[in-house]
């Protein structure tokens, strides 16, 4: 994770106020994030009505609010990548789809784990660091040690704003109710098929405007936990700290400033100051009047126009009240319903003629999504470091895994299984050809692995990042018993260049 490209200032915050710096993230990248994803939520909102027929129209709630786990991982993959100043189109988030429905845990999310109040924390976890069994539980257990419960709190609050925003836009409807009889709640009451598209169109409304602020406040409460565990502000600071020694230490004339600035010192020694002591008092009248002409003066000023608070105001009333001019309500109430019918129809047709042409547009990552084809990576130049660790073939010893095993033997884990893990990058990055750039995850590295090694060499790069995961971010030993096999299966994935 390259912590030099992130955008918000990384420091240590209560949880509260990384709930803010989340609220900030959406504000500041909301011409971002909320084009894809109103396209994407209105998509598939306007899929399930049409496809749903009239008489299960009544549950489409729940089924958008079940949901919401397939739309928090769209959000996060686009927050996750903002965080690091690179903004995703929307044809790269399409093409994320499928990797976000099979590798996240959606399944388990929408099953059992659908009711669990910090889902939105541990995405995460399931996503980003991609753990799974008895290291994801380890970890979500290490950082829910003082986050749980915030975490808990913020899914309750945007729950309850969700559905304040629902009422509000149903009484805002009622209020622009011309009619005294309220015509329009009655019509609604009387017609299922309006009040499902009506409460419908409200409930999709609230999750657009709330569920970014949901996910961002959680990945911001997720960052703050790690920087809390890792320490990430210290390693900024000494990393900024680091470039400005370098800058100053490349000028000849730092030096000479330095020598300047010690000469000078005494000069600017810090002398007394005193406070004036004089004050003026507080200006009074010559002569002081009687109670009784006090008041009188003071009822005078009172009585006057500015000071009075009485107006008179003139407005134009009919002559007749009794005549009733106004139009018939009920013919009020059908030409609002039949303008209410044509507006919605008009919008579904320009919803459909939009899907038409975005599809259009995006035909062939469309078609890459349906058939899936090998595409040649263009050459890139491998990277040189890695996580902060040097993968250059001439910084790693000949034989990788008897080194690996040798310090392991003499205590040295942490370094042993970096060394494996530093053999296999520079294998992936020298002679597979992936192009990994410095700002991708380990998660990110075994997905652009996948399609160009074998089931062998995928499993043991598999194996051998989780038990890097495991010491370098859980500080937890793996057994000798688990390190043997990748020992072992070394040889096997230094030696095939060419997945079989």
């Amino acid at each position: 994770m390259k912590l030099d490209e992130l955008t918000a200032n990384i420091r240590l915050r209560s949880p509260w106020e990384a709930v803010d710096l989340g609220f900030a993230l959406v504000q500041h990248h909301a011409r971002w994030i909320f084009p894809a994803w109103a396209l994407l939520l209105g998509s598939f909102a306007l899929i399930l009505w049409v496809l749903t027929p009239d008489a299960y129209k009544t549950w489409l709630l729940l089924v958008l609010l079940w949901c919401k786990p397939l739309y928090d991982r769209v959000l996060l993959h686009i927050l996750s990548h903002q965080m690091f100043n690179q903004r995703l189109s929307t044809a790269a988030i399409i093409s994320a789809l499928p990797y976000l429905i099979r590798q996240t845990g959606l399944i388990s999310e929408l099953t059992w784990r659908r009711f669990s109040l910090s889902r939105g924390f541990n995405l995460s976890i399931w996503q980003l660091e991609q753990l799974r069994g008895k290291a994801r539980a380890e970890r979500q257990h290490l950082l829910h040690l003082q986050t749980h419960s915030h975490a808990i709190g913020l899914t309750i609050v945007c729950l309850q704003l969700q559905w304040v925003i629902v009422v509000s836009l149903y009484v805002l409807i009622l209020l622009f109710d011309p009619t005294e009889n309220d015509s329009v709640w009655n019509f609604m009451n009387d017609s299922q098929y309006w009040s499902d598209l009506l409460r419908f169109l409200l409930l999709t409304l609230a999750v657009l405007i709330i569920e970014p602020f949901f996910v961002a406040a959680n990945f911001s409460l997720y960052l703050n936990r790690r920087t809390q565990l890792e320490a990430w502000d210290i390693e900024i600071a000494f990393r900024n700290l680091g470039t400005r020694l370098n800058q100053l230490s490349s000028t000849p004339l730092s030096l000479l400033l330095a020598g300047v600035m010690l000469i000078g010192l005494p000069a600017f020694t810090p002398q007394t100051a005193w406070a004036n002591a004089t004050t003026n008092g507080e200006y009074l009248a010559p002569e002081r009047l009687p109670p009784e002409e006090a008041a009188a003066q003071i009822n005078e000023v009172m009585q006057r126009e500015e000071l009075v608070g009485m107006r008179t105001q003139y407005q134009w009333v009919l002559r007749n009240p009794k005549e009733d001019t106004a139009e018939d309500p009920i013919e009020i109430a059908k030409s609002l319903q039949v303008l209410f019918a044509n507006i919605t129809k008009l919008a579904l047709w320009i919803a459909v003629i939009a899907l038409l042409i975005m599809a259009f547009v995006y035909r062939k990552q469309i078609l890459a999504l349906l058939k899936r084809t090998r595409r040649k990576t263009p050459a890139v130049t491998p990277p040189d470091i890695l996580f902060g660790m040097d993968i250059r073939p001439e910084s790693l010893p000949d034989d990788i895994a008897t080194a690996s095993q040798r310090l392991w033997e003499s205590g040295q884990q942490r370094e042993a299984l970096s060394l494996l893990y530093r053999g296999a990058l520079m294998r992936l990055t020298r002679h597979d050809h992936l192009n990994v750039q410095a700002s991708h995850t380990e998660g990110d590295i075994l997905r652009l692995a996948q399609p160009h090694l074998n089931t062998e060499r995928l499993a043991w790069l598999q194996a051998t990042t989780q038990a890097w995961q495991a010491i370098a971010y859980a500080h937890r030993s793996p057994d000798t018993h688990t390190l043997i096999p990748l020992w072992q299966g070394w040889r096997t994935f230094n030696a095939v260049q060419e997945r079989v």
